[in-house]
């Protein structure tokens, strides 16, 4: 089988920048979808090549393995770029589309810009730059099985962080995929804020509280300004998020806008200039 690195090699012209996109986490019950670019170019190749020929599918590497390659892309690439997008923005524009978004701000994230994408998939993020999609990108082209690694081992680090912020649930184990002591544990726990509720055997999970819903209506309508709404999320809705039915959330969202419509209308130009 040919190498990723010749692969890449035979499908972009000589001496230009290219990148792989590719993302973690899409199946996953909890935590953010990530994505990653990776860009590689003549000089790097030279120098690196026996490092870039080591690159695989992130899922044929061990943890261990994949961590330290990922430490050594980004010490050697020459751009790179991550982007996370969490549980509720999945819920809200569906995974395909959080996907799609993490992908786009990856690529926006780069320092320096490829000619040409080489996209894990059947379906293009649109950059803006030329993209070829590669289903099984990742074992075929070097660019994006180097994307899945950084996607794959910056998540992974996400993950072991929200096992501490929320015991119990086994993040660091299973990383939020859907596993049987993922389930057992929702039973026990029920759903967290870094669940995604819109996925079934999350909603399944959920201790709804209606109480605490209308309790966050009314705190959302004394916000007075935009400081406080965005300071209400991350304070009220998102400790809340597990206990709320979708249908919940997206009624906050809608009066949100109301809201925010609302002090659009009362702000005081004068005072905004200060």
């Amino acid at each position: 089988m040919i190498n990723p690195l010749d692969w890449d090699l035979g499908n972009v012209p000589p001496g230009v920048a290219w990148g792989g996109v590719d993302e973690a986490g899409r199946g996953a019950w909890a935590g953010p979808v990530v994505a990653a670019c990776a860009v590689m170019n003549a000089p790097t190749v030279h120098k690196w090549g026996h490092v870039l020929r080591g690159v695989r599918d992130s899922k044929q590497l061990k943890p261990e393995r994949r961590e330290a390659l990922a430490a050594e892309l980004k010490a050697i690439l020459p751009a790179y770029g991550i982007a996370e997008i969490d549980s509720m923005a999945i819920d809200r524009e569906n995974i395909l589309e959080a996907t799609m978004m993490a992908m786009r701000q990856s690529v926006a994230n780069l320092a320096l810009r490829p000619r040409i994408l080489f996209i894990d998939g059947n379906r293009g993020p649109r950059t803006g730059l030329p993209e070829r999609l590669v289903v099984d990108g990742d074992a075929l082209s070097c660019a994006i099985g180097a994307a899945s690694i950084l996607a794959k081992a910056h998540r992974d680090a996400v993950m072991i962080a929200m096992d501490e912020a929320h015991p119990g649930y086994g993040f660091g184990q299973h990383k939020g995929y859907g596993t049987a002591l993922h389930r057992a544990r929702l039973a026990e726990l029920g759903v967290s804020p870094v669940h995604r509720i819109s996925y079934a055997p999350v909603a399944a999970g959920q201790h709804l509280d209606e109480e605490l819903r209308d309790a966050l209506y009314h705190s959302l309508d004394r916000c007075d300004s935009v400081a406080g709404l965005r300071d209400w999320v991350e304070r009220e809705l998102r400790p809340s998020y597990g206990h709320l039915k979708l249908v919940w959330v997206e009624t906050l969202r809608r009066r949100y806008a109301d809201r925010l419509a609302q002090l659009a209308l009362t702000i005081d130009p004068a005072r905004e200039a200060e």
